[in-house]
């Protein structure tokens, strides 16, 4: 646990722009602007319309879910599994829903179209057909983060008579520190997956976030959305040893791809 904690804290648990700030464009003339912050953070303008509010729920709230980033197939009883999950995502940085609720250090500081983030993930097998997880993430250099726990349970599970493993799974995430909104996510899915040789696993699955956010910020006066986020997924595990490597791709309102690596124990 120490030596990943060393890793989060080198990667700063901080989103990160894989074109830099800035970018090769010129910077966004709108940009809202305050010298006191070190970095980008979550703070509505007075701009802010209804219609941008809801866009940035559905998305921010679908960007922070619980994503499932494991087979359907649980651990077993008592076993866990600790890793490290990196997720990578694209954003409309200069939409109204993003630049309308982020404030800026400098003029030429954008928050960027390419974002990633690091999380550290725990899960337990509490029975031979049921896993509950945890995760946790915080931009050292911002005003948010994101917690999060979930419930899988296999319904059918694989063996000579059964050809795949099929689960059900809900989930529960939280944004953290931003004093303009409460926001809260609410994650419900079934995949279905195949191992092979004991070690391979690609499994696929679809569901639902529904994402409801609250603002409480001083600049607007919004009505509080509730907003539903339908979403396909598809991955592979591979498991061998105490080592699990997986990487998975969600389609939905905010299109990600998440990689994880772990061990098991």
């Amino acid at each position: 646990m120490r030596r990943i904690g060393l890793i989060l804290l080198t990667l700063g648990l901080a989103p990160a722009n894989a074109h830099g700030h800035g970018g090769s464009h010129p910077p966004d003339p709108n940009l809202h602007v305050d010298a006191s912050v070190e970095d980008c953070e979550v703070r509505f303008a007075p701009e802010l319309t209804q219609p941008a509010f809801r866009r940035f729920t559905r998305e921010f709230g679908t960007a922070s879910s619980f994503k499932q980033m494991a087979p359907p197939r649980p651990l077993g009883k008592w076993r866990f599994k600790v890793g490290l999950e990196y997720m990578r995502f694209n954003v409309d940085e200069h939409s109204d829903a993003w630049n309308d609720t982020f404030t800026h250090p400098e003029p030429t500081h954008e928050l960027g179209s390419d974002l990633a983030y690091p999380k550290l993930k725990l899960d337990l097998g509490v029975s031979d057909t049921t896993d509950v997880g945890f995760f946790v993430t915080k931009n050292l250099t911002s005003n948010y983060g994101f917690i999060g726990v979930d419930v899988k349970h296999a319904l059918l599970m694989q063996d000579e008579h059964m050809p795949v493993t099929l689960a059900v799974r809900g989930a529960y995430t939280k944004t953290l520190w931003v004093s303009d909104m409460d926001m809260h996510a609410w994650t419900a899915d079934v995949s279905a997956g195949r191992t092979f040789w004991k070690v391979l696993t690609p499994y696929v699955g679809v569901g639902s976030d529904l994402i409801l956010a609250r603002e409480t910020s001083p600049a607007v006066d919004l009505k509080t959305e509730l907003v539903p986020a339908p979403h396909a997924l598809a991955g592979v595990d591979l498991t061998f040893w105490h080592v699990s490597l997986g990487i998975e791709a969600q389609y939905s309102a905010m299109p990600s791809v998440q990689a994880q690596v772990s061990a098991v124990f």
